[in-house]
């Protein structure tokens, strides 16, 4: 019995994830681009107003969707948010209402500090985020999890017909990190 519980573990744990491969066109974006184009590719998926692709889920930090998000070469900074003084607090029969003032602060997300490069082919799997399951997108696509640590990291929607230009740009501003398919 104990051998067949190690089997199903072992076969869950290499199932579950396996090593990003570049492609052909991947590697080709890569030869040809510059630090200053991966910004902006990245730029455009992760924070371009008025499309559905973008940010679709963080941890560690609270983000202000009216404020931009940009991208530099060594992280992505933000206007975020965190729990201020208590406005109100509303006691019920079931549960309180606590209303808090928001905090604002630039908050900056650091390329160094990413342990991993998560690659969800099924935003299914991402069922404690629900936008990243975007039923909007008419295209196939792929969510990006910048992954600090469990409890920071910043994920991102990327169609697949944008997908290898992303990872190039990836590639470029972050090339020492582990990149795996979930």
């Amino acid at each position: 019995m104990k051998s067949i519980l190690l089997f199903i573990t072992v076969l869950l744990v290499a199932g579950c994830s396996s090593s990003y491969n570049p492609s052909e066109k991947m590697l080709t974006y890569k030869k040809t681009m510059t630090t200053e184009q991966a910004i902006k590719i990245l730029q455009k998926i992760i924070w371009d107003e008025g499309d559905t692709k973008g940010i679709c889920g963080a941890r560690g930090f609270w983000y202000d969707e009216s404020s931009n998000m940009l991208v530099h070469e060594e992280n992505v900074s933000m206007l975020a948010h965190k729990r201020g003084k208590e406005l109100k607090n509303v006691h019920q029969t079931h549960d309180d209402i606590v209303v808090f003032e928001k905090q604002y602060y630039n908050y900056k997300f650091e390329f160094k500090e990413i342990a991993l490069i998560g690659i969800y082919k099924d935003p299914l799997l991402l069922t404690t985020f629900p936008a990243c399951n975007n039923p909007d997108l008419k295209d196939d696509y792929r969510v990006i999890d910048l992954f600090s640590s469990k409890l920071n990291n910043l994920k991102f929607i990327v169609p697949n017909a944008e997908f290898d230009k992303t990872m190039a740009a990836l590639a470029i501003l972050m090339p020492d990190k582990r990149v795996k398919n979930k």
